[in-house]
């Protein structure tokens, strides 16, 4: 229960975020009050708080007295962490959560085809988010959801206190550089660094507000987050003498996936807080981390030793395929699939666990200059009910 003092605490806290229709303009009323907009499923790290302050120094202007004048504050931002964990969702939903934080996160869907949504790295700018139902699909007949370019994201932490008295915290024009995390029996998660506006001019909301209805869980979300078992992986291994030879790792684990791209505040004398939306660039590899024990043989030519000289060369590469059932209740099942074809890595070998353990610090690259192929493919299949 609340202190009978009085004293401001977080009784129930969660996170609603959308994509914006209007790119760097705030989804929510102030106070907010839409009780269709989306709870993500977001885990207890995830804040929002005033970054990226600048304060003026005025120290030097002289008025003939003793001691320093005031700073005077200058542009400041929104930013924080967004963590949500994969989980399954309506076959009508194309767009659960999971995707549009990527797509906030600079990738976009460059193509669907029933049930298949396919997102990669863009280099679109961000656009207006024209929502789920508007069909614009490349077949331009009204018969699919088409393909997405980025799109920026509203996000508010609300925190109930009272139900008379709660607080909420703002940011539009949000950007995400986003982790992947995809640890050997543990969840699924989401792990990305936001960059955004202060929204509403707020650094925080504390007027006499009931906040407990703001928000709702997205329709046929799925009550439990995904775990990482029962996955079909793949991996191969690429060098002068052999190609795309499928090894069978033990003992795989701990994949972590940095999108990495360049976010960086854009000055803007126009913008109330001083800053504009973000763009999101994808002008550097995709940062990948694994690891799998040493096998005594993982046949055909390919051994422990063959894959520290793809190291020591910097011409040996793996590729993964990791895909995961999100809900095996529909006719066509629903997953999704991280593929990562082609990773020039770094290796070291130590014991890890009662096993000889390489752990893998690599980039997802393409192969060569002029290769479209991308670095990083998301396809996320919703089922067929």
């Amino acid at each position: 229960m609340a202190d009978a003092a009085g004293v401001r605490q977080d009784k129930v806290r969660f996170i609603v975020a959308d994509l914006e229709t209007t790119v760097g303009t705030f989804l929510y009323p102030d106070p907010p009050s839409a009780t269709t907009a989306l709870r993500v499923p977001a885990r207890a790290e995830s804040r929002l708080a005033p970054v990226d302050g600048e304060m003026i120094d005025n120290s030097e202007a002289l008025d003939g007295y003793a001691g320093a004048i005031a700073s005077t504050r200058g542009a400041v931002g929104m930013g924080g962490v967004l963590s949500t964990e994969l989980r399954a969702n309506g076959v009508t939903n194309a767009y659960p959560t999971h995707v549009k934080q990527l797509l906030a996160s600079g990738f976009e869907v460059s193509a669907y085809s029933d049930p298949n949504v396919t997102l990669i790295p863009s280099t679109k700018a961000l656009t207006n988010w024209p929502g789920e139902s508007v069909l614009v699909g490349p077949a331009g007949d009204g018969t699919d959801p088409g393909q997405r370019s980025p799109a920026s994201m509203s996000i508010v932490e609300a925190m109930i206190d009272n139900n008379t008295k709660d607080e909420w915290l703002g940011a539009m024009g949000g950007v995400l550089a986003t982790k992947i995390m995809l640890g050997t029996n543990g969840l699924v998660n989401y792990n990305s660094t936001i960059t955004g506006q202060v929204a509403g001019d707020l650094f925080l909301d504390v007027s006499d507000t009931d906040l407990s209805g703001f928000g709702a869980e997205p329709t046929d979300q799925g009550k439990d987050p995904v775990v990482v078992k029962g996955a079909t992986l793949v991996v191969k291994y690429t060098d002068a003498d052999v190609t795309d030879q499928v090894i069978t790792p033990d003992r795989f684990r701990n994949l972590e996936i940095d999108l990495a791209p360049n976010i960086v505040r854009v000055e803007d004398p126009t913008a109330t807080n001083g800053y504009a939306v973000s763009p999101v660039f994808y002008d550097g590899a995709i940062g990948v981390t694994l690891q799998f024990a040493d096998s005594s043989g993982y046949g055909n030519s390919v051994t422990g030793g063959t894959i520290m000289a793809g190291f020591k060369s910097g011409r040996g590469f793996l590729s993964i395929e990791l895909t995961l059932t999100l809900d095996d209740s529909f006719t066509v099942d629903q997953t999704i699939k991280y593929d990562l074809p082609r990773i020039q890595y770094d290796a070291v070998r130590e014991n890890a666990e009662g096993a000889r353990a390489f752990t893998f610090t690599g980039s997802a690259v393409r192969a060569e200059r002029g290769n479209s192929t991308s670095p990083f493919t998301v396809t996320y299949v919703h089922g067929t009910a």
